[in-house]
């Protein structure tokens, strides 16, 4: 599991969909496109046709940002997961992707910041049960991976809780909002010790809930996508706060310089 799908919740920011401006509902458009893909009985020869006429159709609805693409292969893998539909871990063929205007090459490998932070992390992580493991006997080599899979699972357990832990946990109904937005983690990237430092502590862990809440009535969190960034420095919380929370900066100030002191 990782930021994209999550036990429980999933995101799917960078397939665009937040970019269309629609009254129908994401849930009707994403159902939509599953009914669609499923009478294609996952016939690759169909792929390109269903993207073509998907596109078109699609086409008319208009977008928050012409620029960003909006891909039709987004659907629901499971009753209420979007995810998808031609991913490696359902067609079972590595290049899947390339049937996207992305291609596999970038849909595999692109991460948004809290993706690549929790990345680093895990990797972290690895290395550290990787140490134990070798220290276990010194001179030595793991004789099996069964080890290595004991001291791995040992080191993930003691692991800093990762943001997507607490949004999963706190806020699932609004994971896929929350879990992209760049430009928000950038600035909670400045609190010393994010994450561990506030999902462990109670007080902290409630202000962050305000400042998420605060942060999902701003409008324009409603088309965010993966690809926005800070466009300020985000160790200046006051211009952040201009940006990221228009119509509540006082408040949302005065709770990203409490979750910075306390």
């Amino acid at each position: 599991m990782n930021a994209c799908q999550k036990s429980t919740v999933s995101c799917f920011a960078c397939c665009g969909i937040a970019n269309l401006q629609t009254d129908a509902g994401m849930s009707s458009i994403l159902q939509e496109r599953t009914q669609e893909f499923h009478a294609l009985h996952m016939d690759e020869n169909l792929f390109r046709g269903y993207r073509l006429q998907r596109e078109e159709k699609e086409s008319k609805i208009p977008r928050h940002n012409p620029e960003i693409y909006v891909c039709p292969f987004l659907g629901y893998i499971e009753p209420g997961r979007p995810g998808c539909l031609i991913h490696p871990a359902r067609t079972g063929k590595a290049d899947s992707q390339n049937y996207s205007f992305y291609g596999a090459s970038i849909c595999l490998n692109y991460d948004c910041r809290a993706k690549e932070a929790e990345e680093s992390l895990d990797a972290a992580s690895e290395g550290s049960a990787q140490s134990q493991t070798y220290s276990a006997e010194p001179g030595s080599m793991p004789s099996n991976n069964a080890a290595m899979k004991h001291a791995r699972a040992g080191s993930n357990d003691a692991r800093a809780p990762v943001y997507s832990d607490f949004l999963e946990a706190t806020l699932p109904d609004q994971y896929h909002r929350l879990i992209c937005d760049s430009a928000l983690y950038s600035l909670l990237e400045t609190i010393p010790g994010f994450p561990a430092s506030v999902c462990r502590d109670a007080q902290k862990s409630k202000l962050l809930g305000r400042l998420l809440s605060l942060r999902l009535k701003e409008r324009a969190s409603r088309r965010i996508t993966s690809f926005e960034r800070l466009m300020v420095r985000a160790y200046d919380a006051a211009a952040a706060a201009s940006e990221l929370f228009p119509s509540s900066r006082e408040e949302a100030l005065q709770q990203i310089l409490e979750l910075k002191t306390l």
